[in-house]
């Protein structure tokens, strides 16, 4: 029979491996749909600390909101910050859940060329957004419709995550207008765009929304 103190010492000994900060952390993926204001809180996260205080080590990828939910569902991932979209893949019959939101409202605004001055404006134009399909699509068709307009009057064309990249296609005159976080908003303006709408006024749905797979937090 082992001595007492010999199971102590044992069991300490577990402890301090199971506490020790050398202990491999376990590896996660978490995508965002991209690199602005609306998914700062998962970098000041990582840079806080906190993903290694629960044991973990994360690193955030940027695909976009469709891409990042078929990234999530092939395990490809293991969270998306894409909210919107893994909701709607959910209600399709995809195995996944939302784990939380961060605002009551989507925290776009519509930039749009000076000559734009109110939404009918936009008739007949190109409207950039990060990618066909995605929330930022289908929160502008809301937009514009209850503005006056149905969606064929506006056209789409994806102009990426960057908020730099639709800065510039709208001053180039490639599109009349394009979806903005706030701080992309605050830099078009200083470009002499005009900020035409906060969309979470008009939209007021849960956003910036986490999902994972429903095996995942079994």
């Amino acid at each position: 029979m082992s001595h007492p103190n010999h199971c102590g010492a044992l069991a300490a000994l577990v402890l301090m491996f199971v506490l020790s900060p050398h202990a491999e952390a376990e590896r996660i993926r978490t995508s965002v749909p991209g690199l602005n204001l609306n998914y700062l809180s998962i970098f000041s996260a990582d840079a806080k600390g906190f993903f290694k205080d629960e044991g973990l080590e994360n690193e955030t990828i940027v695909i976009g909101g469709p891409a990042g939910i078929a990234a999530l569902i092939s395990g490809d991932v293991d969270y998306s910050g894409a909210g919107g979209s893994g909701l709607r893949a959910a209600v399709k019959g995809a195995p996944l859940k939302a784990i939380m939101y961060q605002t009551e409202r989507p925290t776009w605004y519509l930039i749009v060329h000076p000559a734009i001055v109110q939404v009918t404006d936009l008739r007949g134009k190109k409207i950039g957004v990060a990618l066909l399909g995605d929330s930022e699509d289908r929160v502008t068709t809301l937009f514009v419709e209850r503005a006056g307009l149905s969606a064929k009057d506006v056209t789409k064309i994806t102009l990426g995550t960057s908020p730099t990249d639709k800065i510039l296609g709208l001053k180039s005159g490639a599109v009349a207008a394009v979806v903005l976080d706030p701080a992309g908003a605050v830099a078009a303006e200083k470009e002499g765009l005009r900020n035409l709408a906060y969309l979470g006024y008009s939209v007021p749905l849960p956003f910036q929304g986490y999902v994972t797979t429903d095996k995942k937090i079994v």
